[in-house]
């Protein structure tokens, strides 16, 4: 669990049995406050695991956006990692571009998701082009002001001892709040692309650099970060993310109306369902295979209904948006999904070998050498290519094994508590030193 191995700073860390059986919770919202729960509540009543620090319980406040459905996973996955690890923690979520932002930024930041849907190619140029530094220096002129009086107003609301952002366009205006809102807190990055990543996420006046692999660690360093205020962590994912006990993927099959024995593949096309999902699925299942498929569309309703009315020869459950993927990926052998940090981060949580089919131009570019150098899965951009892969891993040889076995080595299915716990170290030390002061 990397840093919960070092016991010298005198804090409680849970075991990972007790992480893994407490996660069950169903999360917030925009602005979303969590404080301490009523008695009876459930798994959150465990004793807290770090001590709270003098002055009251740690405030800690998370930034977000949603441009993409990685951002706010990853702040859910930190909120219940935080809850978990002291439930006195009071942590605040909010999204200042989206959500709470001026009307220009919200504009301008809404189009994200429209333009990787209809030109991919036209987001990776746009994705290129900002990754310059007059570029991004123009960027932080446009959306700086309208985010920066939105987070002083957070701050001042919440007074938190730590803000901690999970988006790069954040991090510089942040920074600049902080600077002028008195008592010193601390700024914490987490890093929520896998490999290569825009240069908005690494700032060198942060406090703690959160990085998911070894080699973004080396591109965040090369960027002139500190090498003392970079750690390897992960990328935080949902705690219920996590390979199956023994016995556990036939018992999940059965739940979900599966056939205990049948090679099983996970088909996603990320929450909105994108992709050529339904172009997957037709050459996965319709004619008569060895295996069965689930097909997640995501909230695409019309996709859903389209693929439930069709009779394929293969068995095949047609599913929509659901909140409960982490059972599903344990009652799976392999993930078929496009090269996004977060389902890859997912699939490798659970020991599950990928197949990717695609990825967006600029920061998921390098996530499919990643995958593909690792030994942790295959890249098949074409159906009739991903038929071929799909049927040597059924075969459940030396390959299929090879390749679970790689993918949990590399996981970190821990992140959202290592992360969690230098957070909340972080949110202590600022704390003492904001009531030494007075």
């Amino acid at each position: 669990m990397g840093g919960h191995r070092n016991r010298r700073d005198g804090v409680h860390h849970p075991s990972a049995r007790a992480i893994q059986h407490a996660v069950d919770r169903a999360p917030g919202s925009r602005e979303t406050q969590v404080g301490a729960l009523p008695a009876g509540a459930g798994p959150q009543q465990a004793p807290s695991p770090v001590p709270t620090p003098v002055g009251g319980a740690p405030r800690i406040l998370i930034l977000f956006s949603d441009t993409g459905g990685g951002h706010r996973a990853a702040a859910r996955a930190l909120t219940d990692a935080l809850k978990l690890f002291d439930p006195t923690c009071v942590v605040t979520v909010a999204d200042p571009l989206m959500a709470q932002g001026p009307a220009v930024v919200r504009r301008l930041a809404s189009l994200y998701s429209p333009m990787i849907q209809r030109s991919r190619v036209a987001w990776g140029a746009v994705y290129h082009s900002s990754n310059t530094k007059p570029t991004f220096a123009a960027i932080r002129a446009v959306f700086g002001r309208g985010v920066r009086k939105v987070t002083v107003e957070l701050i001042k609301k919440h007074d938190p001892d730590v803000l901690l952002s999970v988006h790069p366009l954040l991090n510089h205006m942040t920074y600049q709040a902080i600077q002028k809102c008195g008592r010193p807190r601390a700024l914490m990055t987490v890093i929520t692309d896998l490999v290569d990543f825009h240069r908005g996420w690494t700032f060198s006046q942060a406090d703690l650099v959160v990085a998911p692999t070894e080699l973004a660690r080396k591109v965040a360093i090369r960027r002139r970060v500190p090498p003392d205020r970079v750690k390897l962590l992960g990328l935080p994912v949902d705690l219920r993310f996590r390979p199956p006990a023994p016995g556990e993927k036939q018992a999940l099959r059965r739940r979900f109306g599966l056939d205990e024995s049948r090679f099983t593949i996970l088909v996603m096309g990320g929450a909105a369902g994108a992709g050529s999902l339904l172009k997957q699925v037709r050459m996965l299942a319709w004619e008569l295979q060895q295996w069965q498929v689930v097909a997640i569309c995501g909230r695409n309703e019309k996709l859903r209904r389209r693929l439930a009315r069709v009779h394929f020869a293969t068995p095949t459950l047609v599913l929509g948006f659901v909140d409960y993927m982490p059972e599903l990926m344990r009652a799976c052998d392999v993930t078929v999904t496009k090269a996004g940090p977060g389902a890859i981060a997912e699939a490798l949580a659970t020991g599950l070998p990928l197949i990717i089919t695609g990825f967006l131009p600029g920061q998921e570019s390098p996530n499919v050498d990643f995958v593909v150098k690792s030994g942790v899965g295959k890249f098949s951009p074409k159906e009739a290519d991903l038929l071929e892969e799909v049927r040597v891993l059924a075969e459940g040889g030396p390959t299929w094994r090879e390749m679970s076995r790689r993918a949990a080595e590399l996981a970190h299915p821990y992140a959202s508590s290592d992360i969690a716990r230098e957070c909340l170290l972080l949110a202590a030390r600022y704390r003492a030193s904001a009531q030494a002061s007075r």
